[in-house]
Formats: C-alpha cells, structure tokens, sequence
C-alpha cells in the first residue's frame, strides 16, 4: 500500500537525478562553444601535460598508501543526499560496471570512426582528459574520505579504503569526461565530421551510470553531480586548450 512517507520518498529520488539530466542537456544545447576551428597539438605542451599527469598519480599512490584503513569521514546527509538508499546492491553495482565498460567501449568505437590525423588528435586529447578527471578524483576521494551511503549502515565497520571514497563518483567523472569531450571536440569539425549518435549514446550511458551508483548504494546524489561537473569541466577547458 503506498503510504505519503513512501511516496514522498520516491518523489525525492526522481528530484534527486533531475539535476543529472539538466547538466547534459546543457552539455548538449548550451552556447558554451570552442570558437577556434581545429585542435592543434604541439610537442612541447604535449609533453609537458602527460609528465604532469604521471607526477599527479605518483603523489595520488603515496597519498593513499599512508592512509589508514577505517580513516572514514561520517558527512550528514542533507537535501537530496537523503534519496540515496544505505544498504549495498551488488547486482545494481555490477550493472553500473556493465553501463561504464559500455561507455568505454562507445568511446572507442567514437575514435575509430574518425579519419587520420583526427583519429590521433582525438584520442591523446580523450586520454589527457580521463586522466586528469582520474588525477582529481581520487586526489578529491583521498582527502574527503567521505562515507559511502552503504558505509551508513548501524553497526558498519570498514575494512578497505574504499569504502570511504564516495565523493565523488569515478565512474559518473570518467563517463561524463567521455560524452564531454567527444561532443567538445565534435564542435572543432566540420558539419560532416560530427559523430553525434555517438555523444547521444555516451551522454545516455553516463547518466544512467551515475543513477545505477546511487541505487547501488556506492554514492549519494552530490557525489554524482560533481563528479559530472569536474568531467566535463576538465573535457571543457583541456579541448578549449587544444584548439588554437
């Protein structure tokens, strides 16, 4: 029987992804635009970021070797955080693998359908940008230590670091990152070139990522909507870069 508590209660977890819909349909029609026509790559530049990167994961594994396991951070759940349910799904979790691994793959199957010399234009730059929303999230999860929602459960013990890293959400980041910065760097092309089937689709997979995390109790509703607000930041501004 539907009670008001119940119904209140669904009522805020269909309010509580709306904000993920509305951020890609404004990836997708906002006037945000990378005004320069072409990406260009130079060596030096190019060099310089990938060195920067692998100094940023070194510093991220020394980071997380010296912390403590069971070092877990209780935040108080406010707002639409309270949607989220406190109890683990591995069924919903091994869903949200399945969506990202998708993700993966779209993301792929995206570049090789591209022609040379934009086929390896666009794959350094989709790898600089995964990789610096990888660098912060986990930089970002290392120092928030924030709970889990499953984490929230009474009489919950850590046992693994993991269970502190909620926020925020490394596969909402990643995905967000790949829908992002295909359709950043699709707006570089000419009309013909523009794969948008293929943004559509990641756009698709990445929100349903980050919906199947909150139901699988692996992340709270904020943890989603920065972590789709750091990729495709980071796809945003490392595109804009590039195309000069």
């Amino acid at each position: 029987m539907l009670t008001f508590s119940t119904f209140r209660y669904q009522v805020l977890k269909i309010r509580s992804v709306l904000p993920f819909f509305s951020l890609f349909g404004l990836i997708l029609h906002s006037s945000i635009a990378v005004s320069q026509p072409t990406v260009t790559l130079n060596k030096a530049r190019e060099t310089g970021i990938i060195a920067g990167l692998a100094v940023h994961s070194l510093v991220n594994l020394k980071l997380e070797s010296n912390k403590a396991v069971g070092n877990i951070h209780y935040w108080k759940i406010r707002g639409i955080d309270k949607a989220a349910p406190l109890y683990f799904s591995p069924k919903i979790a091994r869903a949200s693998d399945i969506t990202f691994a998708s993700a993966s793959l779209l993301v792929l199957y995206g570049i090789a359908q591209r022609q040379s010399p934009e086929r390896n234009k666009a794959t350094l730059l989709m790898t600089q940008n995964l990789w610096m929303t990888w660098n912060i999230t986990q930089t970002t999860k290392i120092f928030a230590m924030r709970a889990r929602p499953y984490a929230n459960e009474a009489g919950f013990i850590a046992r693994k670091n993991d269970d502190a890293y909620s926020f925020f959400s490394g596969h909402t980041s990643l995905t967000a990152c790949m829908a992002a910065s295909h359709y950043f760097y699709d707006r570089t092309l000419p009309v013909n070139d523009k794969k948008p089937a293929v943004t559509l689709g990641l756009a698709a997979l990445s929100i349903g990522t980050g919906i199947l995390r909150i139901k699988a109790g692996k992340h709270f509703p904020t943890d989603v909507l920065a972590g789709a607000i750091l990729g495709t930041g980071v796809a945003y501004l490392n595109t804009k870069l590039h195309a000069r």
